[in-house]
């Protein structure tokens, strides 16, 4: 047998075999719906209409300090609208990205003008960090644009020692646009918020692990108020969320989500 051959029977099998994070799961009761699992980690981090004040850490080598920023973000799930605000720091004050479906647009306050993002920058980074303009606009559902499989339950999930989950592998749809090859959720089996998320690229490598932790009961609901995503292709390279305030179900102006508001500035 030739060395080559040699190379590919090993990758082969490598390939196949199944990650140690996934190695140890215990099946799921029979029945139980992997969509719905998903459907109910969704609802416990978005409502109808949501209201998030939050602050952004974004650490790499090529800065000296971490980078802080602050914004507040307004949310409608069932009209595709976004309006996101920055407020600190001085130099970023008023920035504001505004997603009324199927377009996104940007207001840069410095030179007072409104730019669309066309679709071919979705995956640009945002505001410097290592979330994209396609973190922040939610062009796509996890629930919606993805099937779901339910692989088994987690006995202990890293950072989590004293939760179990299930573990929720989510396979776009071939018609749809994405981003990801496939996602896998670590959703907790009592609270059904999400504790871990992976996500692949379409040649099945792991690109990025979102963690959120600090998890903390919001109007019945168990929400993460610190999110720390890790590029796995950058070293030294993190983005870090930390919730200040969130309330589900607010009333929500639709003069938010225009084009006027933009320019405002802070609201």
């Amino acid at each position: 047998m030739s060395n080559y051959l040699k190379v590919v029977i090993i990758l082969l099998l490598g390939s196949a075999q199944p990650s140690l994070a996934l190695a140890s799961l215990r099946p799921a009761s029979p029945g139980m719906s992997a969509t719905q699992i998903a459907n109910r980690a969704e609802e416990s981090l978005r409502g109808d209409q949501t209201v998030i004040q939050a602050q952004m850490t974004v650490r790499s080598p090529r800065l000296t300090q971490p980078r802080m920023i602050e914004f507040t973000s307004w949310d409608d799930r069932l009209g595709k609208r976004s309006f996101t605000r920055m407020e600190a720091p001085a130099k970023d004050k008023g920035t504001g990205f505004l997603k009324v479906h199927p377009n996104l647009w940007m207001y840069i306050p410095r030179v007072e003008r409104t730019v669309r993002i066309p679709p071919s920058m979705m995956l640009q980074s945002w505001m410097g960090s290592d979330l994209t303009n396609d973190d922040l606009v939610r062009e796509s559902s996890q629930t919606d644009d993805y099937d779901h499989r339910l692989l088994g339950i987690e006995d202990t999930v890293k950072n989590h020692p004293d939760r179990e989950a299930y573990v929720v592998e989510y396979i776009p749809h071939e018609d749809t646009p994405v981003v990801w090859g496939k996602i896998i959720a670590w959703i907790d089996t009592e609270r059904d918020v999400t504790l871990r998320q992976e996500f692949y690229d379409e040649d099945d490598v792991l690109i990025r692990t979102m963690q959120y932790q600090e998890i903390q009961p919001v109007e019945k609901r168990w929400v993460s108020h610190l999110w720390i995503l890790t590029p796995e292709q950058k070293e030294g390279h993190e983005t870090q969320v930390r919730i200040k305030r969130i309330e589900f179900d607010a009333e929500i102006d639709d003069t938010v989500f225009t084009k006027r508001n933009l320019k405002k500035g802070l609201r």
